[in-house]
C-alpha cells in the first residue's frame, strides 16, 4: 500500500492548456499543448478538411453582353476621335510616310491573323483537326488581330482621308462594324470552348458562320476601298 505522505509528495501534473486539479492523473489523458512534428504512434488526431476557396475571376469581355456593348461604345468614341484628328491635324510628309508604313504593316498583321484563324476553322470542318485544336489556334491569334486593327485605326488619322468621299465614309462604317463583330466574337469563342463537344449545336454553328462572313466582308471591303482611294 502507498503511504499517505508519499502520495502527498508525488509531483503534480499541470497542463499548459487546461488547468487540472491536483490528484491522480493518468499520463495518457493529459493535454500537453500543441504538438510539433510528426504525431507519435497511437495518437489520434482529427483533421478538419476545409474546401479551398474558389478564386474570383476577373471581369472580361466574354463574360457579359453589357460589357461588350460598353466596349463597342468606347470603340465608336475612339474612332470619332481619330476622325477629328485627321481633320484638324496638319500632317508633315515624313509623318505621312511613317503612318503609311504602319498602316500597311498593321494590315498584314491584323488581316493575316484573321485569314489564319478562318483557315484553322476550315481545317476542322474538313475533318483534319479537332474543334479543340482549331479553337486553341484561333484564340492565340486574338492579340495580333486586335493589334493590327488598332494600328490601322491609329495610323489612319495621319493619312489625310477624304471624308467628303462616300467610299471613305463607307470604310469608316466597315471598320466600326468589324470592331463590334470582333467584340461579340469573344462571347462566341467562349461558348464554343466551354460548351461544345465533337459536334457544335446548330445555333453556335450559324452564329460562327455569320461572324466569319461579316468579318471577311468588312476586311475585304476596307482593303478594296483603301486601294481604290490610293489609285484615284
Amino acid at each position: 500500500m502507498t503511504r499517505p505522505d508519499a502520495e502527498a509528495n508525488s509531483p503534480t501534473l499541470i497542463s499548459p492548456v487546461t488547468p487540472i486539479t491536483p490528484g491522480r492523473v493518468r499520463a495518457d489523458t493529459v493535454s500537453w499543448g500543441p504538438m510539433h512534428g510528426t504525431p507519435s504512434r497511437g495518437t489520434r488526431t482529427r483533421l478538419l478538411s476545409m474546401p479551398p476557396a474558389e478564386p474570383e475571376r476577373p471581369v472580361s469581355l466574354h463574360d457579359s453582353w453589357a460589357i461588350v456593348c460598353a466596349a463597342a461604345i468606347l470603340a465608336a468614341t475612339v474612332l470619332a476621335v481619330v476622325v477629328w484628328i485627321s481633320v484638324h491635324v496638319e500632317v508633315a510628309p515624313v509623318l505621312h510616310t511613317a503612318a503609311l508604313f504602319v498602316h500597311l504593316a498593321s494590315l498584314v498583321l491584323g488581316f493575316g491573323g484573321v485569314l489564319i484563324a478562318d483557315y484553322l476553322v476550315l481545317v476542322w470542318v474538313s475533318g483534319r483537326s479537332t474543334l479543340a485544336e482549331a479553337m486553341r489556334g484561333a484564340e492565340r491569334l486574338h492579340l495580333p488581330i486586335w493589334a493590327g486593327l488598332t494600328g490601322l485605326v491609329a495610323s489612319g488619322a495621319f493619312l489625310e482621308p477624304n471624308l467628303a468621299s462616300a467610299l471613305t465614309r463607307t470604310k469608316l462604317v466597315l471598320v466600326l462594324v468589324l470592331t463590334v463583330n470582333g467584340l461579340q466574337a469573344l462571347i462566341l469563342s467562349r461558348r464554343i470552348t466551354h460548351g461544345a463537344g465533337a459536334q457544335l449545336p446548330t445555333r453556335l454553328t450559324l452564329w460562327g458562320a455569320a461572324t466569319a462572313t461579316v468579318s471577311q466582308m468588312c476586311w475585304w471591303g476596307a482593303v478594296w476601298i483603301g486601294f481604290w482611294n490610293a489609285e484615284h
